[in-house]
């Protein structure tokens, strides 16, 4: 049954897309036509014969008017091609992807046609979350802008591998960094929240200098005034706070409370070992770390007596503390009511990244990393459906073509 409904369904919309839709668009008789050519397509019910005019250019090449006043997109209409997009987005992989579509829809496709459709839509929807208008807040609100970024490493072919350095050993991956803003409000109780829906992720190899730059592009999406605060939560990275200092000097900085609590264990277990005692001084002080701050870590291992060996090996590790000293007064922050801790961030590398690039046997160029995980940042932060309706979705010329007929 539910292949004679997608057989009649698919008849139909070759029918319609074939006819009422071109002239609803004004493309079913182009000037300078030559003939008409049929082709298969790939709707959402499956493939559908559609027939249009064609064309000749000045360079001799053939082209169809219809193609691109219907959103047709590598052989799939709009419709069609954002279910593959959607599929190969969230599934493990382009043929889970063919599988599933077969399985839960009926669609008969190849990994191949969604991996090239995703290699086409993919730079367009990066290029279009950049310049896309930006939203619109309530000025009555009370909110604040957060910004967090990391990176994370994605698995390369070899010959995408040249030049870079491996930690252990030969390189296996190309870092890549993710970036992620969104609106926070304070509630009844003072502190913080974050505000469903307003989230705008950003995925990139490029250099730290492109990537700030996109950072700013992507903060003017946020749609609230230029006087709104920023608050930047993430590890202790030079390359980040590089970023702040030179593109959000503004901003107040905050180094993730659990990436400032893991230098605190390393310096505990350096003075007792990998012991019992380590581990209390280590619940002791993490404790004072969040309730006070970090002075009272600093000015406490650093009045330390010891040895000299010890001593110098305290120094060391405090260095890291009184490096990002200012970033680690959480008795204000939270007093303020700002978050401490980078978990937004922690979780796009590992949901929205890896959890797609980084299966048993992948192996990725970087532009086909990137065209498949823009898909995946479009639909993470409610974009996707936007994007569609927006940009390629002819939706409308069909659907007074049906009104027409």
């Amino acid at each position: 049954m539910r292949a004679a409904a997608l057989s009649f369904a698919a008849r139909v919309v070759g029918e319609i897309l074939s006819g009422p839709a071109q002239r609803a668009a004004g493309v079913e008789a182009p000037a300078g036509r030559r003939g008409r050519r049929e082709a298969k397509i790939l709707s959402s019910v499956g493939e559908v014969s559609y027939a249009r005019a064609y064309v000749t250019g000045a360079d001799g090449k053939r082209g169809f008017p219809a193609d691109r006043a219907l959103g047709i997109t590598c052989g799939c209409t709009p419709a069609g091609a954002r279910l593959l997009c959607h599929e190969a987005a969230r599934s493990q992989s382009y043929l889970q992807a063919a599988e599933n579509l077969s399985v839960a829809s009926g669609l008969s496709v190849s990994p191949c046609t969604i991996r090239r459709l995703v290699a086409t839509v993919g730079p367009d929807m990066e290029k279009w979350a950049l310049e896309r208008p930006p939203g619109s807040v309530e000025d009555a609100r009370e909110v604040v802008a957060c910004l967090e970024m990391d990176m994370t490493g994605v698995r390369m072919l070899k010959k995408y591998l040249k030049g870079v350095k491996g930690k252990d050993g030969a390189p296996k991956c190309r870092q890549i960094k993710c970036g992620t803003l969104f609106l926070m409000e304070r509630d009844g109780e003072g502190r913080y929240r974050r505000l469903p829906g307003t989230a705008v992720h950003l995925i990139s190899f490029c250099d730290p200098v492109a990537f700030s730059a996109s950072l700013e592009a992507a903060r003017q999406k946020l749609g609230v005034g230029p006087g709104t605060a920023l608050v930047v939560v993430s590890d202790g990275a030079e390359w980040i706070w590089n970023i702040v200092s030179d593109r959000f000097k503004e901003a107040v900085g905050i180094v993730d409370f659990w990436h400032a609590a893991d230098h605190l264990h390393d310096l505990c277990e350096f003075l007792e070992g990998k012991c019992s005692a380590a581990e209390a001084l280590f619940e002791q002080w993490r404790h004072k770390l969040k309730v006070y701050g970090v002075d009272c870590v600093i000015r406490h291992f650093a009045s330390l007596e010891a040895k000299p060996r010890k001593r110098s090996g305290v120094r060391k590790r405090l260095r890291y503390f009184k490096g990002h000293r200012d970033r680690m007064q959480y008795r204000r922050f939270r007093r303020e009511g700002w978050p401490i801790g980078s978990g937004a961030i922690e979780g796009a590398c590992k949901s929205l990244i890896k959890q797609r690039t980084d299966l048993s046997g992948q192996r990725w160029s970087p532009d086909g990393a990137l065209d498949v995980l823009w898909v995946r940042a479009l639909i993470t932060d409610g974009l996707h459906a936007t994007y569609w309706n927006g940009v390629r979705d002819r939706e409308a010329i069909v659907r007074a073509a049906v009104f027409a007929a």
